[in-house]
């Protein structure tokens, strides 16, 4: 019986996919095809009218279910798609001695940023022979804002923003194995933090004039950091991990978005940019 339920819960999140906004894509017609044509059967079985993810775990163990979760994101992230499930998990605060701070004078961020040793980089901006990323500026001016391009400590950039396995990868992705800290990339007010199975543990700052950060795959949030909750430049807002329903190294997948936030698809409607895109901040 578990089999059976979980090869249809996940035809049904790969039809869902369609119609999921933000960051989610369609699973291709022929995998959905011939799995819809046998949902009506699975329902008459069960004595349901409509087939759900939340129907069906009705028939499965709270276990069971999360190995489902975890079963489709990994296949959607072999096939090169990605399907987010909203979740409801408590916070995870730091400890106090994990925190970290550079927010005095303004925000003394890294002055330098490496291309990760041995690693391929995709879309991997010039960089020296020691494979320092060249004209690198630890802040950048975007539309008057002044914000970090790589708000962490100690981690090398392995991937860039830019087409990634054919697919658009929305922002920088900041690799140390050991972790590190994350802080708020410019001043402004917290307005998401969440986990999804795609990006993990998350947070999201309104820096003001229409631009955002996103923090990804964070292991914890720094205690306080809440929605709506103000940060200075430079504050530590949690820890780099690699949260997510799929196995990733230990990172920061950081991003720079634009746009307007009040709409229905809030976040995942604003727009991703490369903070490599803009000048040196003064």
């Amino acid at each position: 019986m578990w089999r059976f339920v979980r090869g249809v819960a996940l035809g049904l999140a790969l039809i869902g996919a369609g119609w999921l906004g933000g960051s989610i894509y369609p699973a291709p017609q022929s995998i959905t095809g011939a799995i819809a044509s046998r949902v009506p059967n699975l329902a008459r079985r069960l004595g349901i009218d409509q087939v759900t993810l939340d129907r069906l775990a009705a028939f499965m163990s709270r276990d069971q279910l999360q190995a489902l979760r975890r079963d489709v994101s990994e296949q959607a992230a072999r096939a090169g798609e990605v399907i987010m499930i909203e979740q409801i998990q408590g916070p995870v605060e730091m400890q106090a001695e994990e925190v970290a701070d550079v927010s005095a004078g303004g925000g003394a961020f890294e002055p330098r940023l490496a291309l990760c040793p041995a690693m391929s980089v995709s879309n991997a901006p010039p960089a020296d022979a020691n494979r320092l990323v060249r004209n690198y500026s630890g802040a950048v001016t975007v539309e008057g804002v002044r914000i970090a391009v790589a708000p962490t400590q100690g981690a090398c950039l392995s991937s860039a923003f830019g087409s990634r396995n054919g697919r658009l990868h929305k922002g920088l992705d900041l690799h140390s194995a050991s972790g590190g800290p994350i802080f708020a990339a410019g001043e402004g007010v917290v307005r998401e933090r969440k986990y999804r199975d795609d990006y993990g543990n998350m947070l999201l700052i309104d820096h003001g004039n229409g631009v955002f950060t996103r923090y990804a795959h964070m292991s914890s949030f720094a205690s306080g950091v809440v929605v709506g909750s103000r940060v200075n430049a430079g504050q530590q807002v949690g820890l780099m991990g690699n949260t997510a329903s799929y196995r990733i190294p230990v990172h920061l997948h950081f991003e720079l978005l634009l746009g307007n936030y009040d709409t229905p698809q809030a976040s995942f409607g604003l727009i991703p940019h490369s903070p490599f895109e803009y000048p040196a901040a003064r």
